[in-house]
């Protein structure tokens, strides 16, 4: 029994190790709790869904929760800190974003698709690229590559996009700008006309080559040019790995060091690289080169992988949120926390002497863990959370206050301290199941209304932190608190039952 005992003890004294070194040391990429928007601050956009006429409402339901999804996912792969984004039922979108404080930045992870697609340059009949200035020539304008009748892109330096070619509602060629704004001719051939034209890179089916036929996309820090810089490197699925590699031996056929060979990549109508095509099959790999930034390379990542929206969503109005509890609140939390915690500590050892002493053990155990899978999960405190926290805490000394008063019945009945001990445990142990169980049943039940309500995210907070606290609290009430009393029975100690009880009892 008391070999056992000790193992017990030994596997709860390195639980204890683990929390207590999770909460110093920034475990798992985690370096500190996460918090609320009540207690950090951050930015909280609403957006209104626009769906597609004649929708009905499971179909608009659908939308929506798809929407919620894919914004979830390029949040989450971001690493922004425990968002919270929720449909509401007049068909809004509230995203809360707890720790931001650029609102531009928010939206712009929030909205934009990134729509990469690939391009090549259009050659002639004689295999020569065509420029702007060759369109620009001709008296009625038509395409020099007959088989390809989707858009002509002409960039500036900058890889802008300053031109587009492509047909009217009439069949007939006209220019215009990015913003489709129709642009003269003649204005035109007084600009740069040694633009180069671009056009979809479509494999030999047809199919054009777009970020529709990535399978993941990740950023990559590389150090084999001059200085580090990022990269984004793309796996395409079965149908891109087929198509990608027909380009690339198309190109590859093509005179070397030349434009010709040149595969352009263009994100959201900008090129921001041109490399050229140096095998004929890449196996359904390839990298995303641009000058990019990590954390630039990370959100393109992002959002490549996370695909678009599925209906257009109006953004509405956004905030600033401020700690709406003071930027101190927390700080004063904890110490309040501390102070109460000591508080009943002290009346639990006064009261119930070694019993309570143990007790107070327990309770920063059983604090030392809640917080370390608070962190580790990790799960978002609100004030509400803390609340759910603290209201555990009161419940985890209520089990023991329990236990305590069948032990104190079995002392004065004269038994002996390892008797009563397991007496007591085992007499206390069913209110404390029934207690708890209807306890999980409320917040089972509270989460869930929680995710009914458009603004049940404190709701869910308190329900999580107390389903979470109680559930430790039935851990370490029975299995820390017995394990540290067993350690006294069959010493002097333990022989003086008085020191184990509220009134003396047998010696």
């Amino acid at each position: 029994m008391k070999k056992r005992n000790l193992i017990t003890l030994c596997i709860l004294i390195a639980i204890l190790a683990f929390c207590v070194v999770s909460l110093i040391y920034p475990l798992f990429g985690r370096d500190k709790l996460r918090l609320g928007l009540d207690l950090s601050g951050g930015v909280r956009l609403v957006y209104q869904a626009v769906f597609p006429a004649n929708s009905t409402d499971s179909e608009q339901k659908q939308l929506l929760d798809q929407a919620v999804t894919v914004i979830q996912t390029r949040i989450d792969k971001f690493g922004v800190t425990e968002p919270t984004v929720q449909a509401q039922s007049n068909g809004r979108i509230v995203v809360e974003l707890p720790g931001f404080a650029d609102r531009e930045k928010a939206r712009k992870l929030v909205e934009q698709t990134a729509y990469l697609e690939f391009r090549e340059v259009e050659l002639n009949d004689s295999g020569v690229p065509v420029y702007l200035s060759d369109y620009l020539k001709q008296t009625e304008p038509t395409f020099f590559n007959k088989s390809e009748t989707g858009p002509r892109y002409f960039m500036n330096d900058d890889g802008v996009l300053a031109v587009v070619l492509e047909t009217d509602n009439e069949g007939r060629l006209v220019f215009h700008d990015a913003e489709g704004n129709v642009l003269d001719i003649e204005k035109l051939k007084e600009g740069n006309t040694q633009m180069l034209s671009w056009i979809a890179a479509r494999g030999d089916n047809g199919v054009q080559l777009t970020g529709s036929l990535l399978a993941d996309a990740k950023a990559r820090v590389t150090t084999q040019t001059v200085g580090a810089s990022a990269v984004v490197d793309i796996t395409w699925n079965s149908e891109g790995t087929t198509v990608f590699d027909q380009i690339a031996r198309r190109l590859y056929a093509r005179p070397e060091n030349s434009v010709q060979r040149n595969l352009g990549i263009f994100l959201d109508k900008t090129l921001i690289s041109a490399p050229q095509i140096k095998a004929q099959q890449y196996g359904g790999q390839a990298v995303i080169e641009g000058g990019f930034t990590a954390e630039s390379a990370r959100i393109l990542a992002n959002q490549l992988s996370s695909g678009a929206l599925p209906i257009e969503q109006k953004y509405l109005y956004g905030s600033i949120v401020t700690p709406t509890l003071g930027e101190n609140f927390t700080e004063m939390a904890m110490i309040a926390g501390v102070i109460a915690g000591l508080l009943v500590i002290i009346f639990m050892v006064l009261y119930y002497k070694i019993s309570g002493a143990m007790a107070g053990i327990t309770l920063i155990f059983y604090a030392a863990m809640v917080l370390a899978i608070f962190k580790l999960w990790p799960v978002t405190l609100t004030l509400a959370g803390i609340g759910g926290f603290v209201l555990s805490l009161g419940m985890a000394v209520d089990a023991n206050v329990l236990i305590f008063e069948r032990m104190k019945e079995e002392i004065r009945m004269g038994r002996t301290l390892g008797a009563a001990i397991e007496a007591g445990f085992d007499r206390a142990w069913l209110a404390i199941r029934d207690s708890n169980i209807t306890t999980f049943i409320s917040c089972i039940i509270l989460f869930w209304i929680g995710g009914l309500i458009p603004e049940g995210a404190p709701v869910k907070g308190f329900a999580v932190a107390l389903f979470i606290g109680v559930a430790v609290s039935m851990f370490s009430c029975l299995t820390v608190t017995r394990t540290l009393l067993r350690l006294f029975v069959g010493t002097k100690i333990g022989s003086n039952t008085s020191l184990f009880s509220v009134s003396t009892g047998r010696k």
